[in-house]
């Protein structure tokens, strides 16, 4: 079965509707990601995924079924351990869920040489530009900061990257296109690294219990060590959490308040796939 879906000339049944529907949905959810203060409404997480999932029974081709299936349990088992770790949000996991079912591969006018999972390119195009956004916009905003001071050791990470630079401007294999993108992601990487204490108080604020919400990211990194071990305060706030810890003396919490949405660069990922897919390809 996975042999002939990623190499056989498999072209994806209802093709034009799915297209729509993912990006519609998506179009959604970023905007309640940007203008709704990252809050997307679970009733309509809950109706994007199981459309998604209507539309793979109306437009029933078992190879891809299948294939669209394993491709989002897997993927959405694997954005689960970034959602508990605070490094994905949960409406996040469930938008690519709905958008792996709906295409599981490239259209058939991208022109792809094989059927490669839609949602790599969407991962790759997406973080590259997150990864541009954070080193842009938070850069500037250190900037403004006058008692910002990075941690300069992290800086001789770039002597690896000049080496590796180096042998891969050499190589066969070389492609200028993922030479860039590994280049944006590694110097966002360095440039976190550096400045991850000032970072971390800037995304930041402390907040009272009262105006915690399930779903909240907390700023572990700040929080007082032995307040987190005594109360056993888990990074992602979940309901039963707030209702526990609402009946201990805990009174304020350390939130990530201002962390960047992510799915307004889904949604342009999925742009960039539909037109650039085939750059990622080394032919």
């Amino acid at each position: 079965m996975l042999e002939e879906v990623i190499f056989g000339k498999l072209v994806m049944p209802g093709e034009l509707i799915r297209l729509i529907i993912a990006f519609v949905g998506t179009g959604v959810a970023a905007y309640y990601d940007l203008f709704n203060k990252k809050n997307v409404p679970n009733e309509f997480l809950y109706a994007f995924l199981v459309l998604a999932l209507l539309v793979n029974i109306i437009f029933y081709q078992q190879d891809l079924f299948w294939f669209s299936l394993a491709v989002a349990v897997f993927f959405s088992a694997v954005g689960y351990v970034f959602y508990r770790v605070g490094q994905l949000g949960g409406a996040d996991v469930f938008v690519l869920a709905s958008v792996m079912l709906l295409l599981p591969v490239h259209p058939s006018f991208v022109g792809m040489p094989f059927n490669m999972p839609f949602v790599f390119s969407v991962f790759i195009f997406s973080g590259v530009l997150f990864a541009l956004y954070v080193m842009g916009w938070f850069g500037w905003r250190l900037s403004q900061e006058p008692e910002v001071k990075p941690n300069l050791l992290y800086g001789l990470m770039f002597i690896p990257y000049l080496l590796f630079a180096y042998v891969y401007v050499n190589s066969f294999i070389f492609s200028p296109v993922y030479f860039a993108f590994i280049s944006a992601l590694l110097f966002a990487t360095i440039f976190f690294l550096m400045f991850r204490e000032s970072l971390n108080m800037l995304l930041a604020e402390e907040l009272p219990l009262a105006q915690i919400q399930p779903e909240d990211v907390l700023a572990m990194e700040i929080m007082n060590k032995d307040l987190i071990e005594r109360y056993k305060i888990q990074r992602v706030v979940t309901a039963s959490e707030l209702e526990r810890l609402k009946r201990t003396k805990v009174t304020d919490l350390w939130v990530y308040t201002k962390l960047p949405p992510f799915l307004p660069f889904i949604l342009v990922g999925m742009v960039l796939s539909l037109l650039f897919a085939r750059s990622l390809i080394l032919i």
